[in-house]
């Protein structure tokens, strides 16, 4: 299973993209440290992501999704939730 960070810019205002986040959070491990980025575990690697990704976006939307499988990290003030998934995840 790989770990993936994803990031996006949405740029059309009052745009809504529900399905988007929905698609994100279909995934049965996930969360969201902060506002537009996610961190999913999924066994498709970080290029299949996003070319999923695409279909719920607009062509000025900006997207960028990283393999952060067993890499560091460090964070300050998220939620213990969150804080306990990255730990678990990562």
């Amino acid at each position: 299973m790989n770990t993936l960070m994803i990031s996006y810019d949405l740029i059309a205002p009052g745009r809504g993209y529900e399905a988007l986040r929905s698609f994100i959070e279909s995934h049965s491990k996930w969360a969201k440290p902060v506002e537009s980025l996610y961190l999913v575990k999924t066994t498709k690697n970080a290029e299949t992501l996003r070319n999923d990704l695409l279909s719920y976006l607009d062509t000025n939307d900006k997207v960028i999704v990283i393999d952060v499988t067993g890499k560091s990290a460090a964070w300050d003030g998220l939620p213990d939730k969150v804080s306990n998934w990255i730990k678990s995840n990562l």
